[in-house]
């Protein structure tokens, strides 16, 4: 639902700032690209004035252009700032401490990732306590296409973005296991939107398996994933799956604590 006291501010005092903040309001509302003329059912404000804000947020990336040429998503920029934002959040609630106790109780590395375009950003990690693992940063950026929770957020994308996506992303062949296929992904991603859970098979890295899943944020929307990886030998599909009760309440706990913050 549209920000009502956004545009109550933006008729208000007619900032450039309080206009812009309600059309990306907008954007970020959709469930999938949003076209000029839905923009105006949608938000109190002449189509000249949409027009001229959609033109600013687009050269500053904070949004960018569908395939349609005429319909309008998320940018990189607003992504980047969105991911930025959650990490600072995350200094003040005790994610890291979820984040352990999943770490204790599994033994394996666990992170929390979002979707930046065709790559998973970590905003939070923390390092299993097996000698061996897959050592990354958080900031590090992992391709959504082979990656546990690059393929659950793709999946819950609106189709009109999975298409946009699996048409502009460059779909590498990094072990045997990769998907490339674009039939293949879409057979996959319907797979995770009925489990509600997503499994990577070694598909980025030899011998690395993950199990990812969703987190909501406090409009209801899944905006992040929470996943835990290691050796296949330690943590094959039936392993992983044993861990699932434990993953979701987890996930629940971090939901809990993201609301609250927003609150």
């Amino acid at each position: 639902m549209i920000n009502s006291k956004l545009q109550t501010d933006a008729r208000a005092r007619g900032s450039a700032l309080e206009k812009a903040l309600v059309v990306l309001d907008a954007v970020v509302e959709n469930d999938r690209s949003i076209s000029l003329a839905e923009l105006t059912e949608k938000i109190d404000m002449p189509k000249q004035s949409i027009h001229r804000v959609l033109q600013s947020l687009e050269a500053s990336k904070l949004i960018i252009r569908a395939i349609s040429k005429d319909r309008y998503l998320v940018g990189p920029a607003l992504t980047d700032l969105s991911a930025r934002a959650l990490r600072a959040n995350n200094s003040r609630i005790p994610l890291k401490s979820v984040l352990a106790d999943l770490v204790s109780r599994t033994g394996e590395t666990c992170n929390v990732g979002i979707l930046d375009q065709s790559e998973v950003v970590y905003i939070e990690r923390l390092e299993g306590s097996f000698p061996l693992r897959l050592q990354l940063d958080v900031g590090s950026r992992v391709p959504f296409h082979c990656t546990a929770i690059g393929k659950l957020l793709v999946a819950h994308q609106h189709k009109n973005i999975r298409t946009r996506l699996l048409r502009v992303s460059t779909l590498a062949q990094f072990t045997a296991q990769t998907q490339t296929s674009v039939n293949a992904l879409e057979q996959d991603f319907a797979g995770i939107r009925s489990r509600g859970y997503s499994y990577n098979n070694q598909e980025y890295v030899d011998g690395l398996t993950a199990l990812a899943v969703p987190l909501t944020n406090s409009a209801g929307k899944i905006s992040a994933g929470l996943a835990i990886h290691g050796p296949a030998s330690r943590l094959d599909q039936e392993t992983a799956l044993t861990f699932l009760p434990l993953l979701k309440e987890k996930a629940e706990q971090i939901q809990t604590m993201w609301s609250e913050n927003a609150a």
